[in-house]
């Protein structure tokens, strides 16, 4: 039998609110076209179900259940929201293709960002 506690309960009510609250936006994405960033989706998405592991670790097995919902829901946005931008913009290509795109796209921002702050590091040490 599964023992819960209180922070159990309290854990998965929190979490499946959070569930609910997005499927408004599960439903722009599915039948209005919206798109979601895909990257902030996707990573949410993963975070979502490393949490899930955690509380399945530390044995608070409902809220993991719940935690696994809202990850789910993530993953749904994230999938439906690049095949949105697929359809609307390359509607030729395949999805792993517009994935691969959008992730170069995306390896290219974060290097750019990451050498602005190299290089703003390095200006502010030569000051000094």
């Amino acid at each position: 039998m599964i023992n819960t506690t209180w922070q159990d309960f309290a854990i998965t009510g929190i979490t499946i609110l959070f569930a609910v609250m997005l499927l408004p936006q599960l439903r722009d994405v599915l039948s209005r076209g919206a798109v979601l960033n895909f990257f902030s989706a996707l990573f949410t998405s993963l975070l979502g179900y490393s949490m899930a592991l955690v509380f399945a670790t530390l044995g608070l097995w409902i809220s993991m259940v719940g935690q696994g919902l809202v990850a789910t829901v993530w993953m749904l946005l994230a999938c439906f929201s690049l095949r949105n931008v697929r359809n609307r913009m390359f509607p030729d290509e395949s999805l792993a293709s517009v994935a691969l795109d959008f992730f170069t796209v995306w390896v290219q921002g974060v290097a750019f960002t990451v050498a602005g702050s190299v290089k703003g590091l390095f200006s502010r040490i030569s000051r000094e």
